[in-house]
Formats: structure tokens, sequence, C-alpha cells
């Protein structure tokens, strides 16, 4: 099962004991998959789901809230699109149109049920309902997240998104979102927009304001590792790039000493450039500074390094050497 699975059953198992934020909840499924449509001539709310679970939330929900019984409902089966929901009653359509303060995408007049010839998108007649108080801020981002929602697995990528139809949608999903100091990006993807978030911190702060503890701690586990494997790969490139580093300076430090060995000789040289050039050759793979600390009179990587310099002098003056 992936993360995004995991993460959408946890939160299906999860009802708000306020009313309030049930109401935020169900209008955020609405809005993202519901549509007003005529069916035998009348007006009805038909919600399209593409999760069992999910469906399961909304019976809930609409039982909880205005007392709809599975028996009113018109459930159609699982098919290419996802399950659906169908509530024909009038008197429960106006009551759901009221307390979830909806209204068809085009409808301008206030909250009503209105005659309808087509299916017809849905939108919030007021944000007071998902954005005065906090939790139900987070209640209506789950009941969004729930419909339309996926996080990709932390493990390849972070990316937390959800897909609407429709600006007024996309707005008030933006504007959720930033109750809780979160500021999300929007992309068109087909004829879709894509409310995305593809920082890390910001994704678990989501998670955890959605009420998906257990997918957050999860969440944040494969963060840290990865977190730790990252700094572990570039403390390991960075040793590799010094030891690459000091093996090739002492490869042409050994050529320089090995130069003037076979051209002048290395007694020849003053006795401390003589003690350091021998040391040099015996021990290719030392750094400087365990360099400095070998000799007869301790030297710092600083005093090793100007030794050397003197030495480097010695051999580019030498005949043979292509720099002369």
């Amino acid at each position: 099962m992936s993360f995004s699975s995991e993460l959408r059953g946890e939160l299906c198992k999860r009802i708000d004991r306020g009313t309030h934020c049930r109401i935020a909840e169900l209008a955020g499924i609405i809005v993202l998959d519901g549509k007003l449509k005529e069916l035998d001539g009348k007006a009805a709310l038909s919600i399209r789901m593409e999760k069992d679970e999910v469906v399961e939330t909304a019976e809930k929900l609409l039982q909880m809230l205005f007392g709809i019984e599975q028996e009113a409902l018109d459930i159609l089966p699982r098919k290419q699109g996802g399950a659906r929901v169908r509530i024909r009653r009038k008197e429960d359509l106006e009551r759901i149109f009221e307390t979830c303060k909806l209204r068809t995408v085009d409808d301008d007049s206030g909250v009503r049920l209105p005659e309808v010839s087509m299916g017809m998108d849905l939108r919030l007649d007021t944000e007071d309902i998902v954005l005065s108080k906090s939790c139900c801020r987070n209640a209506f981002l789950r009941g969004t997240y729930l419909a339309a929602g996926s996080v990709s697995d932390p493990k390849s990528q972070y990316q937390f998104e959800i897909v609407t139809d429709r600006d007024s949608v996309t707005r008030q999903v933006l504007t959720a979102l930033n109750g809780f100091g979160i500021s999300g990006h929007v992309t068109e993807r087909k004829f879709s927009q894509v409310v995305y978030i593809k920082e890390a911190g910001a994704i678990s702060e989501i998670l955890g304001q959605l009420g998906a503890a257990n997918s957050m701690m999860e969440f944040e586990n494969v963060r840290i590792l990865k977190e730790i494997r990252n700094h572990v790969n570039r403390e390991v490139n960075c040793d590799t790039a010094n030891m690459t580093k000091v093996a090739n300076a002492s490869v042409k430090q050994i050529a320089e000493i090995r130069k003037i060995e076979e051209t002048i000789g290395l007694s020849s040289l003053p006795d401390g450039l003589e003690e350091l050039a021998r040391l040099r050759l015996l021990n290719p793979d030392l750094s400087l500074k365990e360099l400095g600390e070998l000799l007869t009179t301790p030297l710092t990587k600083s005093g090793v390094n100007h030794r050397l310099r003197k030495l480097s002098e010695i051999s580019q003056r030498l005949p043979g050497d292509e720099d002369a």
C-alpha cells in the first residue's frame, strides 16, 4: 500500500466531534467531488469518489449531520471514475445546501437550491465555514484531500497536492493553507489546477494539522533518515575530495624530490629541506600536519608547506624541467 493510501485510510478513520468541523469536512468533499444534476426531472446531488473508504466517510457525515441513512442514498457501484453517492430528496438537498453554504459556480443569488438542467459544479457561498476557526480549516482541507489529494512516498520525493477544477476551490484551499502559515503553489495539469507543496517541513506540518499522527511520524522518520544519509554522503564526498587533493599533491612533491635526488642529490640540500624530502619519500600518504610532527624539530602545517615550496622551486630550476 502506498504512503498516500495509508494516509487516506488514517484520515477516513477520524471523525471530528465538533459539528462545525464535520460540516467543513463534508463541504470539502462536496466542492471537490460533487455536482448538482437533473435525475428523473428533479435535482440530485451526485458525489463521485474514487476510494471506497471515502464513500463510507461521506455516508457517516451525512448520517451524523442530517440523519440521512444509507437507505435514502443511491450508492452506485464502483466503476471507472469511482463510486457515486446520490442524494435525491429535496428536503435533504435543501438542508445540505443551507448547512454547508453551497451554491453553484455560476450562481450569485445566494444559498439556495437552483433549478438544474445539467451537471453543475458547486462552491462555497461563504468562506467563514472553513476559515474562521483553525479546526474547521483543518477539517475542510481533510475533506478536499480525501476527495482529490495525494502525497508522494517521502522515500522518493516530497510532494503534497490537491487537484481542483475551478478557481474558487483553488483559492479556498490556498487560503486554508495560509491560515496555518503554509504557502501553497499552483500549476496547471491538463484541464485541472493543482495546489502543491514540495517543502518537507510544510508537508509534515500539514499531516499533523489534518490529524494524521501516524503518517506524520512515518514521514518524519523517513525525512530524518534521508537527512542523515545526505549529511554522511556530503562528509564522505568532502573527505574523498580532501584525500584526492592530498594524494595529488604528494605525487607532485615526490616527483620533484626524485628529480633533485637524481640531479644534485638530497645531501646537497640544507638540513631542514633534506630531512623533509626524505620523510616525504618514505611517507607518501601522510598529510602535511603528520609530516611536520615527524620532523626532528616539529613544524606546523604552514611550516611544512613553506619548505615543500622551497623544494619545488629548486626542482624547477634544475635542467630537464619543462617549466624551467
